[in-house]
This record gives structure tokens, C-alpha cells and sequence, in this order.
């Protein structure tokens, strides 16, 4: 059991490492809380980025953050009509309103990723264990995800690829991995499966399509 853990911890710090380097120089950060949540109110202008240890962060309607949004135990909100550099969490859910506009990537560990209408990130998104649900969304460059479910609806698209990452141990995941096209959605590039150990379905329904290849998938295809 004590072996298993330490496999366990020695895989989240691999993907830690790896996904959120800048988790590393929090304390530098202009704006740094460790047990408080961040809120910023409806139509302010940030200069900094906003970094959070065990605390939510909160950002409101029509505001400016020049900056990017980290928590380590925390969810991250952003409300409608916002931009903001970046989003980083590892154990916290990531929800982004209508008409926001990320400038670089959302990325997070053991929480899902949620967006709403009209919302377009410039770089990637990517999870963990987490879940990728975009409604008319954007995303410029690639999904990616180790253990995570992913749905395109309403019209979004993607730009780059979706990618099932090969993970260093073992998935504990029973059920397969669902990629969901939805809704005349667009995947620009391909879906590519990384790990043979993982059953992938990819659904294609109601005008979904993917451009290029879908490697190492079951591919189905629902009519409604």
C-alpha cells in the first residue's frame, strides 16, 4: 500500500512538474494569498496576476486582468465579458462565463474545465483527471487531457488537435473516455490517442465533424 502511494505521489508531481511550473514562484506573485479568497469586483482593471494557495478566486463581470489567475486548492470563476491572461489550478474547478476572453491557457489537475458562450482562448486547455466542457467556444490551439471526458457543443471549435495523453501509471478509470462532437462543433485537427491502455469513444452528433484523423478511437456516429 505505502508502494502504491508513493507511485501515486510521484505521478501527480510528474504532472505538477510538468503542467504548472509557475505554481513554483507563487510567493513572487503581486497579488498572493494563502488561506483567503480572491475577489475582484464587476469592472475593475488588474495589473497583476492573482495567485491563491487554499483559497478561491473570484473575478467579476467586464473587468481586466493583466495577469494570470493560479490557485493550488481553490476554483477559479471568471463572469461574463472579462479578459485575463491565464488559468491555473490543480484541485479546483475552473468556470469561465460568456464572452470572456483568455489570452493564453487553462490548465488544471484534479478539476474541471467549464466554458460557457462565446468565450475563445488563445492557447491550449488542458486537464489531468479532469472533465473539458465548451459551449460555442474557441479554443485557438489544442485539448488536451490524461483521464478526462471531453464535449464540444453549440458550434465550438478547435482549432489545433484533442489529445489522450499517455499517463506514467496506471489508470484507475473503468469506464471508457468519451470525446463528444456536438452540435455542428469543429475539431480543426486531429484526436489522437497517446495511451493503447485507454478505451476512447469518439462522438460525432448533430453536424459534429473532425477534419483530420481519429487514431486509435472508436468512432460513433449518432443521428438525432
Amino acid at each position: 500500500m505505502k508502494n502504491k502511494n508513493r507511485k501515486c505521489n510521484r505521478t501527480m508531481s510528474f504532472y505538477f512538474i510538468c503542467m504548472f511550473p509557475v505554481v513554483l514562484f507563487f510567493l513572487a506573485g503581486c497579488n498572493m494569498s494563502v488561506n483567503k479568497d480572491i475577489e475582484i469586483d464587476d469592472g475593475e482593471k488588474v495589473g497583476s496576476s492573482q495567485n491563491s494557495v487554499n483559497g478561491n478566486i473570484s473575478v467579476g463581470s467586464d473587468c481586466e486582468v493583466r495577469g494570470s489567475c493560479r490557485s493550488v486548492n481553490g476554483n477559479i470563476r471568471i463572469e461574463n465579458h472579462s479578459r485575463i491572461s491565464a488559468l491555473q489550478t490543480v484541485n479546483g474547478q475552473i468556470r469561465v462565463d460568456s464572452e470572456v476572453m483568455v489570452r493564453g491557457n487553462i490548465e488544471s489537475v484534479n478539476g474541471s474545465v467549464v466554458c460557457d458562450s462565446a468565450v475563445e482562448v488563445s492557447g491550449s486547455v488542458t486537464t489531468v483527471n479532469g472533465s473539458v466542457d465548451l459551449e460555442n467556444t474557441l479554443v485557438r490551439r489544442d485539448i488536451s487531457t490524461y483521464n478526462g471526458d471531453v464535449t464540444l457543443l453549440d458550434k465550438s471549435i478547435v482549432r489545433g488537435d484533442i489529445v489522450v495523453k499517455k499517463s506514467r501509471g496506471r489508470s484507475n478509470r473503468v469506464t471508457p473516455l468519451e470525446i463528444k462532437i456536438m452540435n455542428g462543433s469543429v475539431v480543426e485537427g486531429n484526436i489522437l490517442v497517446e495511451d493503447d491502455r485507454m478505451d476512447v469513444k469518439v462522438i460525432l452528433a448533430d453536424g459534429g465533424i473532425v477534419n483530420g484523423e481519429i487514431r486509435d478511437a472508436e468512432v460513433i456516429r449518432e443521428d438525432f
